[in-house]
Order: structure tokens, then sequence, then C-alpha cells
């Protein structure tokens, strides 16, 4: 057995439980998180068919499905993840493999979501992906990816905490493969703390002052952007980003 098949079928019960909270709560926490954060890029349309590939435990499903989308579906590999995803009552989730997959299923999705598990990819692996991914939806359909940011301020303990991360990514990186891969108008942009209480609202405050320090410090390090190099500059831990297939 490879060093993936032993981590995965175990990713519950040897990693996550050591560093995440699973409860009912932290699914409605994020239910409030989601909505201010992705209200606007979701399809309009509450049937539009959406899969959730490498689900998880089935949070972001858990949010889709709450706000009502009817054919929002996942799959992912972990049994464990799975189990805990019906536990707390996400529907339409089954065990399958995304390289085995998405090929039977071209031109089938009007958004394709992909949650941290770019990075645990080789590069080979993240062509072959994106490739599938894009022939998977439909015309004119788009794929939303999260993963952890490389360029945070502590972004290589964050690539790196997990034993399965295969690869790191930058705002700039992340767009560059997702281009070669033909999507277009793609946008990266991090995962901002969003203020929905008191304390949320204290967090995104003292988030702004960090990022304009931390943007000063970089005018002063790599120059202002008059040279050769663009600058795109995005310091929270973990980005998105959304791409679209042509129609």
């Amino acid at each position: 057995m490879n060093y993936r098949d032993r981590c995965y079928e175990s990713f519950i019960s040897k990693h996550w439980e050591f560093s995440h909270s699973l409860s009912q709560q932290q699914f409605e926490h994020l239910c409030k998180v989601y909505k201010k954060r992705f209200s606007n890029i979701l399809p309009i349309d509450k049937s539009a068919k959406i899969i959730d590939i490498a689900c998880g435990a089935g949070h972001f499903l858990y949010y889709l499905q709450k706000e009502g989308y009817i054919n929002a579906c996942g799959i992912d590999f972990s049994q464990e993840q799975l189990e805990i995803a019906q536990k707390v009552g996400v529907k339409n989730i089954q065990k399958a493999d995304i390289f085995e997959y998405l090929p039977n299923n071209k031109e089938t999705y009007d958004m394709i979501v992909a949650n941290d598990i770019i990075e645990h990819l080789t590069k080979d692996e993240i062509m072959e992906f994106l490739d599938l991914i894009y022939k998977a939806l439909k015309p004119n359909g788009e794929v939303l990816i999260a993963t952890l940011n490389a360029q945070s301020l502590l972004g290589a303990s964050a690539v790196f905490v997990d034993f399965t991360h295969e690869t790191g990514f930058t705002p700039v990186s992340l767009s560059q493969v997702m281009r070669v891969c033909k999507f277009e108008n793609v946008v990266v942009y991090g995962e901002r703390p969003i203020p929905y209480d008191l304390r949320s609202t204290v967090r995104s405050g003292l988030w702004w002052i960090t990022d304009k320090l931390l943007k000063i410090y970089l005018s002063v390090e790599r120059g202002t952007g008059r040279g050769m190099w663009k600058h795109y500059n995005i310091f929270e831990p973990r980005i998105f980003a959304v791409g679209r297939k042509k129609i």
C-alpha cells in the first residue's frame, strides 16, 4: 500500500481529529462564512449541476444543499470523511477517485468545486486534473479552486501542514497553470476574514492593517512595480481561483 492510500484511509482518525473540529456547530458556522464569501460566485439557478470533488467531510456541500442547490453532489476517496458527511445530513455523495470519475462525466457540470485538493497532487497530476475538470464542465461552466497560499507570511508551514501535500502555490503560479489548461477570465483572490459578528469584525479590521503593513514591506524589498515584474501581493493563508470554460 502506498503512502497516499495509508494516509487517506485513516485521514480523520490519524490527522483531522488532531488538527480540526468536526462538530455540527462548525458546519453551521462555516455556512455563515460561505454565504458571505461565495454567494456572488455560485450559479443563480438553484438547479445548476454542481459537484464538489474531494468533498472531504462535506462542509461546502452541506452549505450548498442548505442554500437549496438541488443538484449539488460530491465525491471523495476517504470513506472516513464521507461517513462524517452522511452523519451531518449531506446528501448525494459517493466514494470515487477523481481521475476515474471525471472522464465519465464530460460536459456535465455548470460548476466544479475543488477545495483543498490540488496541493495534494504532483505537478503532472495537477495538469491532468485541470484538464479533466475542463472537459467535465459545460461550455461557459466555471471552476472554483481553493488551496494554501505559499506567499502568505507563514506559507511554508501552511503548505507542509499535511504529509500528503505535494505542491505549493502562489497566486501567480495558480493562475498560470489554470491559463495553461485553457481556463479563461481567471481571477485569484485571498481568503480575507469575513465580518459577521463582533469578533470577526475586529479580526477583519486587524487583518486590513496587517495586509497594508506587509504590502509596504514588500514595496521596500521588491520595489513599487515600475520595473520588469508585476506585483500580485496576496497574503491570506488560503487563496481561491475562479476560471471559466469558453463557450
